[in-house]
């Protein structure tokens, strides 16, 4: 171990120092993570004589940190003190919780189901689900895209995860999930894991259980009549030694793929975004309307569409759904040349990240041209993660994003409600805390776009959008 160099970071308040900072970056975490940057760089830590909690932004110590698994290891939920046997413990307990061969173990199992070959035999589903949804969209009512959007991906990983297509079994799946993950988010859930009567704990707890019986009734059917979805492959597949993933781990990677709320997310920006830049927008259309002709895409035209990826690239950019996350340190080590010790937390940040002037020219401009050049790598630009935890659904979201977007612009133009305020704020993902309200519109090449306020104005500089 090389002699340690001092940490940056604020200076040393005794017992009450972490548990104050730590309420702070609960209630909002990256103008947090943003000061931390701003006053200390890109390493950092909240207690210089015992850096338990670490900061680190940027791709020189993030390409460190999931460069080396084996001393930072993964471990979501950690910080959620659940019973070992619970529900929820079953629920976290896949990919993102896994290291080592375990995790490579299950990755390897659940590769193909997720390979963009396989991804790809669930485009007509996301095309014919999409458009069921804008049906029910009306010229001239004003709507919460955030909530349409939310719906629709739902919908699209009932049907594409366990070919579950009635809407009333969605929308009690929907129901059970957004309770369990609005009171595990909770602050009180992880500063007071009492369960007890009238607890947020106690609500995760409930609830966990419910979405847990929810998911393993429909993987015993699925054994029985296994289909054309993600789980039935997952179900099937087997290791070298001939064995599968058993129960508890399906459950648990079930519940792992069907997070929908990161497409949501994105697209609820990306529709922000264009309001905010009809050059972009009206420049869009115009690919979409020369390549489709007001059809929704087919496999293999997105070769054909490259402003639509870029425009998804740059939301991704400046908008990452996984705008924070944790790694934790598995034994005595450094970054940096900075000493970690065993069971430090390391925080990082692609939202901060994305924001670095040495990483991205004008980062705060939205600016989707910006990927016709060089682009950085995956330490530098990393909505999905990066490393072996990098994400394993990938090629499905993006597949998933780039079909939805497309059909939405060709039949409305979603026009954000004028006056509306935006304030960027992390719930599980990266959201527009009121939500986005929009006005349902014929599509039109205007150059119009919606006033907003709230934090959005110093997210991103919105004064010379064009």
């Amino acid at each position: 171990m090389p002699s340690p160099v001092a940490f940056p970071g604020p200076p040393h308040v005794p017992v009450i120092g972490w548990p104050l900072r730590a309420v702070r970056m609960l209630a909002d975490p990256l103008p947090f993570f943003t000061t931390m940057l701003e006053r200390h760089g890109e390493i950092s830590t909240t207690s210089r004589r015992a850096p338990r909690h670490v900061f680190v932004f940027g791709p020189r110590y993030q390409r460190q940190l999931f460069g080396n698994p084996d001393a930072f290891i993964a471990d979501a939920f950690r910080e959620f003190r659940m019973p070992p046997r619970s529900a929820m413990a079953r629920l976290t307990a896949g990919l993102l919780k896994l290291n080592g061969p375990a995790h490579a173990r299950h990755r390897s199992l659940m590769q193909p189901a997720f390979h963009s070959r396989a991804v790809a035999r669930h485009h007509e589903t996301i095309v014919k689900v999409t458009n069921e949804e804008l049906d029910r969209f009306r010229t001239g009512e004003v709507r919460r895209v955030d909530h349409d959007l939310s719906r629709l991906m739902l919908r699209i990983g009932m049907k594409t995860l366990f070919d579950v297509a009635e809407t009333g079994d969605v929308d009690r799946l929907n129901g059970l999930i957004g309770r369990l993950l609005s009171s595990a988010s909770a602050p009180l859930t992880l500063l007071l894991p009492v369960n007890a009567p009238g607890t947020s704990y106690r609500r995760t707890l409930r609830a966990a259980e419910q979405v847990d019986d929810a998911v393993r009734r429909i993987i015993v059917a699925k054994r029985d009549a296994p289909g054309d979805d993600i789980i039935s492959m997952l179900i099937a597949a087997r290791d070298e030694n001939g064995e599968g993933l058993t129960e508890d781990e399906l459950v648990g990677e079930a519940y792992t793929a069907f997070c929908h709320d990161s497409s949501a997310s994105a697209l609820t920006w990306t529709l922000l975004m264009l309001d905010q830049h009809p050059q972009v927008r009206n420049d869009l259309c115009d690919e979409l309307a020369a390549e489709l002709g007001g059809a929704p895409p087919e496999p293999g035209v997105f070769g054909r569409l490259p402003l639509l990826d870029r425009v998804i690239k740059e939301t991704l950019r400046l908008f990452p759904p996984a705008s924070m996350g944790l790694r934790y340190a598995a034994r005595d080590t450094e970054l940096g040349g900075y000493r970690i010790p065993r069971k430090a937390t390391i925080f990082f940040s692609p939202y901060v990240t994305h924001r670095l002037p040495a990483v991205f020219d004008e980062p705060l401009r939205y600016a989707p041209d910006r990927w016709t050049g060089p682009s950085p790598d995956s330490f530098g630009y990393l909505p999905f993660g990066a490393g072996p935890h990098g994400c394993l659904g990938r090629s499905f979201a993006l597949l998933e994003m780039k079909i939805v977007l497309a059909i939405v612009l060709q039949r409305f133009r979603l026009a954000v409600v004028d006056g509306s305020t935006i304030d960027a704020k992390i719930k599980i993902s990266l959201v527009p805390d009121q939500g986005l309200s929009c006005r349902v519109e014929q599509p039109a090449g205007d150059r119009s776009r919606a006033a907003v306020r709230g934090n959005i104005r110093t997210a991103v500089d919105l004064a010379g959008a064009r």
